[in-house]
């Protein structure tokens, strides 16, 4: 009894020391603060080193004078010639730059954190008193949702849309304004109140788009709004040829023949500016011919510039209310996307020094610095969201984030994602010409999308076979070997 106490005393000692090693447990994230003169260097993911430390880099370096960052290029991932499928790139990616810090998409940061490939921050955040007051509690919420309940990375800004509106032109013509939580669908109807007869140059529209937007951009948009995929869970099988696609596409198809919907042709969308002048007169709703436009918070900022340069244009008199939703969801958008989500490896070299950048960026200090020169995303601090032009930003982040880990474009084969956008296009073209029906078109987009698709997965597995079998002059070299010994 006494030697089974005696290995039970010992045993427990073993465990203590070996917690205490290190800074503590990493997969609980207690961790040793750094050295006064610890000189340390971290390696952070992001798209270019430039931008990095104008965002970020500089300001943490302020704080931080003994963290050396060494910034790994995500460009390799998406400017590679591969057959490889968008997941296979950014792991493969993962393993040979072994970054300290990861910068991560939704599906992403829920898989990593899933397979033990982040450090948990929920310890260290009260062992060091982090304030997560002011945070949109949305965002923390679906961080620890894809978390499986607990939180392993933050973001510092988020992007959202919303349905922006022209004042003037709904009191002219005696039209409700449209507010918050309208389905497409009913905004197609309020949009349909609005004259569709005039000159093609002058006439107003009930709705528009961003002017990026195609109609089959369009109709993918509406989709997303209610969880339809365009192919299955593991993107083996196109998922387009069903009732709910097809009701989608004949409502959309439906308002744009109205002349209630104006989506931009390729003949109209000149993208070729000379001057940001030339740019906002492209710009209905900016001009004042569009009563509703669904566009992105970037859109604020250029509303405001047009403003300050259109000199001889009315300015826009605006309004904003929610993004279109769900009918039988209408609490959640489909349009709010967190931005750069920054996560700490779990096998981070130091695991303190990645936190302490994760720490920073998405610290009160730093999103009031950075308030000031944001374009576009809004801050995840929403008290730094300031009204703008008089206007509050509210709308864009009203409604709770729905979760969206829809992984699809990561699984499957990126080369054949742009023949499928083609096959759509030529296909909603089809409809608006009628020269078919939309019941023949998502028939047709379901066959010839997943010919194409099996395609794509039979070249990508034809090169997988190719780099993991040796090349002709390897094989002959070792054969000589063989019959050489």
């Amino acid at each position: 009894m006494r030697k089974l106490l005696s290995m039970s005393l010992i045993f427990a000692l073993v465990i203590v020391l070996l917690s205490a090693c290190g800074g503590g447990s990493k997969s609980e994230g207690k961790l040793e603060p750094l050295g006064k003169d610890e000189q340390v260097k971290i390696k952070v993911m992001f798209w270019d080193s430039n931008y990095f430390f104008q965002e970020y880099g500089n300001m943490f370096a302020t704080q931080f004078p003994n963290v050396e960052i060494e910034v790994v290029n995500m460009q390799s991932i998406y400017s590679e010639d591969s057959t490889d499928t968008m997941e296979e790139r950014f792991n493969k990616f993962i393993e040979t730059n072994k970054p300290d810090v990861l910068l991560l998409q939704p599906d992403q940061y829920e898989k990593f954190a899933q397979d033990g490939k982040l450090l948990a921050l929920d310890s260290v955040i009260e062992q060091d008193k982090f304030d997560l007051e002011g945070i949109h509690p949305a965002i923390l919420k679906l961080l620890r949702e894809q978390g499986g309940g607990k939180l392993y990375g933050l973001t510092t800004d988020f992007s959202s849309a919303a349905l922006f509106y022209n004042v003037d032109l709904f009191k002219k013509y005696g039209v409700d304004l449209p507010r918050d939580s309208m389905s497409w669908e009913e905004i197609f109807d309020l949009a349909k109140r609005f004259p569709t007869d005039g000159d093609k140059d002058k006439r107003i529209y009930g709705l528009t788009t961003d002017t990026y937007m195609t109609l089959d951009n369009l109709i993918q948009t509406i989709g997303s709004a209610q969880d339809l995929r365009i192919l299955n869970g593991d993107a083996s099988d196109l998922n387009i040829n069903t009732d709910s696609w097809k009701k989608v596409f004949q409502s959309t198809v439906d308002a744009a023949k109205s002349g209630a919907l104006y989506v931009p042709s390729e003949a109209d969308r000149n993208f070729n500016f000379s001057t940001m002048e030339d740019m906002f007169k492209q710009n209905l709703f900016i001009m004042g011919r569009s009563a509703m436009s669904f566009k992105y918070s970037y859109e604020v900022q250029q509303i405001i510039q047009a403003k300050e340069q259109l000199k001889n244009v009315t300015p826009v008199n605006w309004g904003i209310v929610t993004a279109p939703v769900d009918p039988n969801n209408r609490n959640q958008s489909s349009y709010f996307s967190l931005g750069n989500t920054f996560a700490v490896s779990a096998n981070a070299g130091s695991p303190r020094a990645a936190w302490e950048f994760v720490k920073y960026i998405n610290s009160d200090a730093f999103a009031k610095l950075k308030s000031k020169s944001s374009y576009g995303n809004l801050m995840s601090r929403t008290a730094y969201n300031a009204d703008k032009d008089g206007r509050s930003m509210e709308p864009f982040y009203k409604l709770e984030p729905k979760a969206n880990t829809n992984n699809e474009y990561m699984k499957a084969p990126t080369s054949f994602f742009g023949t499928f956008s083609t096959i759509v296009k030529d296909e909603v073209d089809a409809v608006m010409t009628d020269k078919k029906s939309v019941d023949e078109a998502v028939k047709e987009i379901q066959q010839k999308g997943q010919a194409e698709l099996l395609k794509a997965k039979e070249a990508a597995k034809q090169e997988a076979a190719k780099k993991e079998s040796p090349s002709p002059a390897a094989s002959e070299s070792a054969s000589a070997s063989a019959a050489n010994p």
